[in-house]
């Protein structure tokens, strides 16, 4: 597998709005208006640049759960690769499991992968 760029990293923060500003005004970063994604217990914004920040739905879900557990932080690597079936197939053969199959886009475990949960994500 071969990947062709990053496609976006995700930062987990306990105040969003807090951390907009704060990446606004040190890098210059202009972020969307915070969607929530209740399936995921998320809610979050994401910046041209492919800086995404994620917070919180709930105060007791699992994201709040993970967030108590290891903190603030990178939580999450995209990375875009130019066919996703190809590329679920060689990390298969490595012995790592896809947790979340989108079509064309999957999610990797965190223990899997020193602590950072990948995504692969093929763009059309």
């Amino acid at each position: 597998m071969k990947v062709e760029k990053i496609h976006h990293v995700r930062i987990m923060v306990r105040d969003l709005d807090g951390a907009m500003e704060r990446w606004s005004t040190l890098f210059g970063l202009e972020f969307t208006t915070p969607q929530e994604n209740p399936k995921g217990d998320l809610t979050g914004t994401s910046s041209s640049v492919g800086v995404t920040l994620g917070a919180p739905l709930t105060p007791d879900g699992p994201v709040a759960r993970g967030l108590e557990k290891r903190g603030e932080g990178l939580a999450l690597l995209s990375l875009q690769v130019s066919n996703f079936d190809e590329a679920l197939k060689e990390m298969e053969a490595n012995g790592l499991k896809c947790i979340t199959n989108f079509g064309k886009a999957g999610l990797f475990h965190p223990k899997d992968l020193n602590g950072v949960m990948i995504e692969l994500v093929q763009v059309t």
